[in-house]
């Protein structure tokens, strides 16, 4: 692994999630306009989703032409649109299902018109706690999202789904929502569907212990009174207090599967887990002790570079410093959901992704692990791996944390911007001609390629590389000034027909020019750039979808709110599993 990139690593990823979010709050406004929002057939759903009849076609026929003469010619005659009925929408749903176990059922779609049904998708409703709630990711298969289904005439779609319930104390769940196209309209009325439910009594109790010795076993005297224990399905809790013993007995409850710890009761930490609770249950739960620091990681790739694809090994070491065993580390990867990372599951993590490593006192322990390389990885230009270390889901600020990337080559990215005064509204108010743009990566040749604006302040790079660290330093003509930052970090990434944007704002006036990076002696002259392309821009800016990293205020607004976002965004996940004892 180059030392020197592995170096940086860490500070380096921080950036690229940051930058990734001030990208994903730019994107939130074009996906609004090009996406509308899905409409239902009628605004209350019905019970039984059987055929309407469906407004006429939204096409409007094309208007008559007219001469200029003294009377206007008769418009031509136009067949009216066929009125096209309503999708067949149907369920295949047991009589009752047990509060226990997942719903299963399936849906059933048929298109009784005469044209295709296209890019037909479900949008479901579950802001009630007697909602089923069908996973958002791929819970509806091919209905969960764009392509979506397309039906041909008289063509039927089924899908097998799986539901979960969100309050397993009544007798009872709906499942509601509606189907629409391609174009955001409902192709039939909305459902809702009662579904009966069949309680199903649960009993647990067993022995709290802290496990002062690390060994991961009950030891005698390690039992504990007094610690509160706590069930979570969805919002209900059960709780019960161990007495002498270590014993707890929740009583009965429904029986289900309950989310239990992320907990630090009376010092001890309780690592989060799913426990099964059925009609006698019988639980031993172990607290364990705190890191306290003891445990340091890290991590590096084994190549300098992957393809998409292959299998990345990672070398993980772990250090405990401490005096006792540390039992149950795992590691918990990806916090923040990058499609270029690896997520830290599946086989290749062997225990660090199940029940946990064991790391005995004063050992290093080296682990190699492997996952495959993401397809997201190309049009980032790299991949990482950023983990946190220490017991599942508790007290994540004394986990130990490591990262590191190695490049993915082969991605092209495509940057275009505008270096303007810009009104009110965010257009081009007057744009800058003749700024020299120069494009500067982090790599040992920094100078990538230069442009020079056009008459509209446009310019525009092709087949940039992404994974690099990218700036523009940008020397305006006489008279003007770049508004902030010079130079500009940018967030380059792919793929090269949707452009990176850049907003460069520029206001009359001196300063400083920033002084350009050199290229050194053995970055001949006549090697190729990062970048092909015309010199200069194609008008005002506004080609391609958007991938804002824009500099100036607004770009600052962006990125504090998207830091924000961020911040509490993992603040939720990390405060959810996190619940201290006054």
């Amino acid at each position: 692994m180059n030392t020197s990139r592995g170096a940086r690593s860490v500070a380096r990823i921080f950036a690229a999630l940051t930058a990734a979010a001030v990208l994903t709050s730019a994107f939130a406004g074009p996906a609004a306009a090009e996406d509308p929002a899905p409409t239902p057939t009628s605004t209350a759903p019905s019970t039984v989703p059987s055929p309407s009849e469906a407004p006429p076609s939204s096409e409007v026929p094309p208007p008559s032409s007219t001469q200029p003469e003294s009377k206007p010619a008769a418009a031509q005659p136009q067949d009216d649109p066929v009125p096209q009925p309503d999708l067949d929408v149907s369920f295949d749903i047991a009589d009752s299902y047990p509060t226990n176990a997942d719903v299963h059922f399936t849906i059933k779609i048929h298109n009784p018109r005469s044209v295709p049904a296209e890019g037909l998708q479900v949008a479901q409703w579950f802001d009630k706690p007697d909602d089923l709630v069908v996973p958002f990711i791929d819970g509806w298969g091919p209905l969960s999202g764009k392509p979506g289904v397309t039906l041909q005439p008289g063509e039927t779609f089924t899908q097998a789904v799986v539901g979960q319930l969100q309050d397993i104390s009544q007798d009872h769940a709906n499942l509601r929502g509606f189907v629409y196209d391609k174009d955001g309209h409902g192709v039939a009325p909305g459902f809702d569907i009662p579904i009966k439910l069949e309680k199903t009594p649960g009993h647990a109790t067993g022995v709290v212990y802290g496990d002062a010795n690390g060994n991961g076993t009950f030891d005698a005297g390690e039992e504990l009174t007094g610690i509160t224990l706590t069930l979570r399905y969805s919002s209900l809790t059960y709780q019960a207090t161990s007495g002498k013993g270590g014993h707890f007995d929740f009583g009965e409850i429904p029986a289900a599967k309950y989310h239990f710890g992320g907990d630090v009761l009376g010092g001890w930490l309780f690592p989060f887990q799913n426990i099964e609770v059925g009609a006698d249950t019988e639980l031993l739960v172990r607290g364990a002790p705190p890191l306290d620091g003891k445990l340091t990681a890290s991590m590096a790739f084994t190549q300098d570079s992957y393809q998409v694809g292959d299998l990345a090994h990672v070398a993980v070491k772990l250090t405990n410093s401490g005096s006792v065993p540390l039992t149950g580390i795992v590691a918990e990867c990806d916090r923040f959901g990058a499609s270029y990372a690896l997520k830290g599951t599946g086989p290749g993590w062997g225990d660090l992704a199940g029940d946990g490593v064991r790391i005995a006192p004063g050992e290093t322990r080296t682990i190699d692990v492997t996952e495959q390389v993401p397809a997201g990885a190309l049009d980032r230009g790299i991949v990482t791996v950023s983990c946190d270390f220490g017991y599942r889901g508790v007290d994540l600020d004394n986990h130990a944390l490591a990262a590191d990337e190695a490049s993915v080559p082969g991605g092209k990215a495509t940057i275009v911007g505008d270096v303007a005064v810009y009104g009110e509204q965010g257009g081009v108010k007057q744009g800058v001609a003749g700024t020299k743009v120069v494009l500067v990566s982090d790599g040992h040749c920094p100078v990538t390629a230069e442009r020079t604006t056009d008459a509209n302040g446009h310019f525009e790079f092709h087949d940039v590389a992404p994974g690099p660290d990218y700036q523009l330093y940008l020397l305006p003509p006489k008279g003007w000034k770049i508004k902030y930052e010079n130079p500009a970090v940018i967030y380059v990434r792919g793929p090269a027909e949707r452009p990176v944007q850049v907003r460069i704002d520029a206001e009359e006036g001196d300063a400083p020019l920033p002084t350009v990076p050199v290229n050194p002696a053995d970055c001949t002259a006549g090697a190729p750039t990062t970048t092909t392309g015309p010199g200069g821009g194609t008008g005002g800016g506004q080609s391609g979808p958007s991938g804002l990293a824009s500099t100036g205020v607004d770009a600052l607004g962006l990125g504090a709110l998207a830091l924000l976002a961020l911040a509490l965004g993992g603040g939720l996940v990390f405060g959810a599993r996190r619940r201290r004892s006054a």
